[in-house]
């Protein structure tokens, strides 16, 4: 549809444009959603996010429609990656489906090309965000749920304290500890770390932190919030624990929510998590079907040359050490050739013929290849474009083998 000259499509700029923002995102979002609270710590306190990241349409100089760029850093077996989170998309209602937020959203990808971001990810609603091509490639919204009266009344063995900013350089510690059982996830620096500790928000949720000691020694952290009006204690983000901790953890949740009147502690943690594990040992634990990152990848070519040292030592430690091939995976519209001479990946170039018909990949659905969230043979039961000779079978799963991912709140 095209669009009058009525409408106009900039960045915040004034005080003005932030306030129309804020108003927008309360009125698409719900006065409760406190959207607009996270966006506002964005504005006064992100560490690296500017008003330049803001997308906007106007019609007559009224904020009608937004959408917001957030930058952090992931990585990807320790290889680090800069990703654009896509934010807060919002209509109004009055003004959907005239082709806004498409034209917002060339302005978003525009920038994620000018600033050189590996990917570009959302959490948002089904489907939509297919038809920019993001795909459904790592877990999101784990979530465990027990009654707090069916946890038992475990010793505490541990010092359990509210968390303080002199515990953030021991917490980002074990925090990348804890991280490094994820394939992918998240890296939180000081910045974002002073941000969340300050506001006591993260995401747009009000969080409790909390230090856990043993002989004087900070061995674990978590974060806590509260759901009154569906009366749970909500566990926010845990590092590793072991046994001992854990117990000692789930005697103070469980005294903490009961004393305030909640019935069920829900933890949206991932479920590799150690502690998961010491809560189904607990009681009757309840995990509901998980969401999923929405992943666009913006330059494929450059992604594989970014995993090319994880390439070659998952080949080292595998049966293809000494492997000397032309290996083409065709995306069907073009390949990538990846020259191997005895196991060592001596370059990776794009070939504008897509012709090879060993390796051939759906080019959307091979981000959950590649970044782990489905094997080689799931998806080839799933999707009948993605095709691997047997004699590369092998080959293509030790290059992309499937391995737990978790995101933690970056922001």
């Amino acid at each position: 549809m095209e669009l009058s000259d009525d409408f106009s499509f900039q960045r915040l700029e004034t005080t003005d444009d932030i306030e129309q923002h804020l108003d927008l995102m309360r009125k698409v979002f719900g006065e409760k959603s406190r959207v607009d609270i996270m966006v506002k710590k964005w504005v006064d306190h992100h560490p690296t996010m500017t008003l330049k990241d803001f997308f906007v349409a106007k019609h007559r100089g009224r904020t009608v429609a937004a959408l917001c760029l957030i930058p952090s850093e992931w990585c990807i077996g320790e290889i680090p990656l800069k990703v654009a989170e896509l934010g807060c998309v919002a209509t109004l209602a009055e003004y959907r489906h005239r082709g806004l937020q498409r034209e917002l959203m060339t302005g978003y990808h525009r920038r994620v090309l000018e600033q050189v971001y590996d990917l570009s990810v959302i959490e948002g609603i089904p489907y939509f965000y297919r038809q920019f091509e993001y795909e459904y490639a790592l877990p999101l919204d784990e979530q465990a749920r027990i009654r707090l009266d069916e946890i038992p009344d475990y010793e505490c063995a541990h010092t359990i304290r509210p968390f303080a900013s002199h515990d953030v350089p021991k917490a980002m510690e074990l925090l990348a500890q804890s991280q490094h059982k994820f394939y992918v996830h998240d890296v939180r620096g000081e910045g974002i770390w002073k941000m969340q500790q300050e506001t006591r928000i993260a995401a747009e949720y009000e969080f409790e932190g909390y230090s856990v000691e043993q002989e004087g020694h900070m061995v674990a952290y978590f974060r806590m919030s509260q759901n009154p009006d569906n009366k749970e204690l909500v566990l926010r983000e845990i590092t590793d624990v072991n046994q001992l901790t854990a117990r000692s953890i789930l005697r103070f949740v469980k005294e903490t929510g009961l004393r305030r009147g909640l019935e069920n502690l829900v933890c949206t943690t991932s479920h590799h998590e150690p502690f998961l594990k010491f809560l189904a040992e607990a009681g009757r634990v309840e995990q509901p079907q998980p969401y999923a990152w929405q992943i666009r990848v913006t330059d494929c070519l450059t992604m594989l040359r970014k995993m090319k040292t994880l390439f070659e030592k998952r080949l080292e430690s595998s049966a293809y050490s000494r492997l000397t091939e032309k290996l083409s995976l065709s995306f069907y519209r073009y390949s990538v050739l990846l020259t191997i001479e005895k196991g060592a990946i001596i370059d990776i170039q794009r070939l504008e013929s897509g012709e090879d018909r060993v390796v051939r990949f759906n080019p959307t659905v091979f981000t959950q290849l590649l970044l782990g969230y489905r094997s080689r043979e799931e998806l080839e039961r799933t999707y009948p474009d993605l095709i691997v000779r047997p004699s590369h079978k092998g080959l293509i799963d030790v290059l992309f083998p499937k391995l737990p991912s978790y995101i933690h709140t970056a922001y």
